[in-house]
């Protein structure tokens, strides 16, 4: 009788044993799989943050591709200075600087007035007129009255040919005062300076350069585009340094590509002067 109870005992225990190991192996089952399922979470989690940091990255470089290439195309004068130029191309030249967001127009006095009426609801487009254009050989007197004059009619900027005789003539004081005067004729308004740099050899340019800031030019500009070579990235280069902080450079004459323009942005010009602003800014959309 004894016996019998110590076996059912033993076999008691041993199934109480079997039962407590088989639970002890559920439960290290179970919490495996939970630290597997933990884990796989965390991975996923992981991934899942690094797939947000890749898009929050892409789309930060996204943004500061589209700042760039509003910032190029809020540099270029959208020009049309063909003494042939119609009135219907001029408000075309003004409906395309508001639709592609360029910084201003530039042309002759005689369209001022009709620029002013065709942007009169687009005050981010500023209009520029040229002044002694495009020799430069005017008097003062009749550059002042054409700047005053263009000032009546609208415009928000001057584009004036220096006196290049002057500038042959290694007569700076001349150029210094001509500038002066117009910039005063414009009534705060900027008035840019252009030089004619393929005219001019690099002792002449950088003193009539020098001598334009002094006497108050917001820019100096390199050309007309209309003697020989306009805008290069030398001539850039050598005007910003002269500009220092006082004044800005603009490029103009013969830019007519996308990568053109960036070069004259890169080499320190903060507006660029073109007749092919359109086909300029759809290069640079193209690259985005």
């Amino acid at each position: 009788m004894f016996g019998k109870k110590k076996e059912a005992a033993e076999s008691a225990a041993q199934t109480e044993k079997s039962v407590a190991e088989k639970a002890a192996e559920t439960a290290a089952e179970r919490a495996a799989s939970a630290a597997r399922r933990a884990d796989e979470a965390a991975q996923r989690a992981a991934a899942t943050s690094e797939e947000a940091e890749r898009r929050a990255f892409e789309a930060y470089k996204q943004e500061k591709k589209l700042e760039e290439l509003h910032r190029l195309i809020g540099m270029i004068d959208h020009t049309l200075l063909r003494q042939t130029a119609t009135k219907d191309e001029i408000k075309k030249l003004c409906a395309e600087a508001v639709e592609y967001g360029f910084g201003a127009v530039c042309v002759q006095p005689v369209y001022v007035s009709a620029c002013y009426s065709y942007l009169r609801k687009a005050p981010d487009v500023k209009i520029a007129c040229v002044v002694g254009f495009p020799m430069g050989e005017n008097k003062t007197e009749t550059k002042v009255y054409e700047t005053k004059r263009a000032v009546l009619d609208g415009a928000n900027e001057i584009d004036m040919v220096i006196c290049l005789s002057a500038v042959k003539n290694g007569n700076y004081g001349y150029v210094k005062r001509e500038v002066k005067k117009v910039v005063k004729a414009a009534k705060g308004r900027p008035v840019k300076a252009i030089l004619e740099t393929s005219l001019l050899t690099r002792d002449e340019m950088l003193k009539a350069a020098a001598a334009a800031r002094d006497g108050g030019a917001a820019f100096l500009k390199t050309s007309t585009g209309y003697f020989g070579g306009g805008a290069t990235v030398e001539d850039v280069k050598a005007l910003r340094q002269v500009a220092g902080d006082v004044c800005s450079v603009k490029a103009s004459g013969g830019v007519r590509t996308a990568q053109q323009a960036r070069a004259m942005a890169e080499a320190g010009a903060e507006r660029i002067g073109t007749s092919n602003g359109t086909a300029i800014a759809d290069e640079l959309k193209k690259e985005m």
